[in-house]
């Protein structure tokens, strides 16, 4: 058996060049590696990003892929820049929150809220590795109203049914969190809360109706994946402040239907783009339960 170490390495220079099968690698990668602890660190967005790669096939996809793995980005880059106020509403790992750093540089300020015990020891771990003293971890849901719900806990953690099982998480509606903290104003809020939309959009009612309105980028969960998604009533909630909503079909989603031809294609194309590729109706939105979508609504 290789050394681990050395084949992580080998394996993400490989899938550097060859960027098929890297699920089937990471799996092979956590099956070499066992139970073991196995911290990993790769450069990301120019910061340095620790994984604690055992936990899951994300994390390794993540340590192959790099700024890869997150396949949006050109969607939301347009309307980011330097010195912004942005809120990562679902913060995971933070992945996500190294890039939203760098487009607003030293002089913005990111408020992370990640609920979850162990992915919020990460996220908070990789803000503190980097000094990024303008991003501030948050331990907190984002919800309707100010109270505790129950959290199923895992590494895409959801707000669990009433009556199931979990840890208690405490929430805060962003509405009195930006009214606590004296918040001029918001940017730009990143949403991605596993079926939570309806409830975090309800908690900011009053700063949706806001002349200064942020610009919101909302992933959509139907019921097919979590019990309180509601696809429908997101979009109604958003067409009731923002008069451009670009809707898309989960990039991600998009990407894992194609064939290896069409993928290829699509990473040495100067002509294909994910707005291109991705975009869809809201109509196909709101009647569809099943599948993710990704929301940018404009003021």
């Amino acid at each position: 058996m290789l050394p681990l170490k050395p084949a992580l390495r080998a394996a993400r220079l490989a899938h550097s060049f060859f960027p098929f099968s890297q699920l089937r690698t990471a799996r092979l990668l956590l099956g070499l590696n066992g139970a073991q602890p196995l911290e990993v660190h790769r450069p990301l967005f120019g910061y340095d990003f620790a994984l604690q790669a055992q936990r899951s096939t994300t994390h390794m996809l993540l340590y192959l892929q790099g700024e890869r793995f997150l396949a949006d980005l050109e969607l939301i880059e347009p309307h980011l820049r330097p010195g912004m106020v942005v809120f990562d509403v679902g913060a995971n790992i933070g992945y996500l929150a190294m890039y939203l750093r760098r487009r607003i540089g030293d002089s913005g300020q990111l408020y992370c809220f990640e609920p979850e015990p162990t992915n919020f020891a990460e996220l908070q771990a990789n803000l503190h590795r980097n000094h990024l003293s303008n991003c501030h971890a948050l331990q907190l849901a984002v919800g309707a109203k100010e109270g505790t719900v129950t959290f199923t806990p895992g590494l895409n953690g959801f707000v669990a049914p009433e009556g199931a099982s979990g840890i208690p998480v405490p929430v805060t509606p962003l509405d009195l969190f930006i009214e606590q903290r004296h918040l001029p104003r918001v940017d730009f809020v990143k949403i991605d809360v596993e079926g939570f939309e309806v409830d975090v959009l309800s908690g900011m009612t009053a700063t949706l109706s806001r002349p200064d309105k942020p610009i919101l980028y909302v992933e959509v969960h139907g019921r097919g994946e979590y019990y309180n998604g509601n696809p429908r009533r997101v979009c109604e909630i958003l067409e009731g402040v923002y008069r451009n909503i670009r809707a898309y079909v989960s990039p991600d989603d998009f990407k894992a239907r194609q064939g290896r031809l069409r993928r290829v294609l699509q990473r040495v194309s100067p002509f294909d783009s994910v707005e291109r590729s991705c975009r869809v109706d809201l109509e196909e939105v709101k009647r569809h339960d099943e599948r993710r979508y990704q929301l940018l609504c404009l003021p």
